[in-house]
């Protein structure tokens, strides 16, 4: 049985508050996350150590493609280590500071 259009209630849509941290409260997990982060880019500089090395075109292809990847995998573990509150924090400081450089639009 369809209802009629007046028999409808009509819902809002709530928006989750997220809560907000500080890199006190996240702690231990925030520097660890972000020294992953940032260690991660030193992958890349031993792709040139690995290409002057006598190993096998094959092999030095695949370890170049792995530390070439490093970088893209590390954020997904970087999030992981940091868990949620790292999350909402790093999103809120890099919109606030985004939004601040961003030009306003003319009234």
């Amino acid at each position: 049985m369809h209802k009629s259009p007046a028999d409808r209630k009509e819902v809002s849509i709530q928006t989750a508050d997220e809560q907000t941290f500080t890199a006190e409260q996240i702690g231990w997990r925030f520097g660890l996350g972000t020294l992953v982060l940032v260690g991660a880019y030193a992958a890349w500089l031993l792709i040139p150590v690995v290409m002057m090395t006598d190993l096998e075109p094959g092999i030095k292809a695949g370890i170049s493609a792995v530390l070439g990847a490093t970088p893209f995998v590390s954020k997904f573990v970087a999030l992981a280590i940091m868990g949620r509150p790292a999350y909402y924090f790093l999103r809120r400081t890099v919109f606030k500071r985004l939004r601040r450089k961003a030009p306003h639009p003319a009234e």
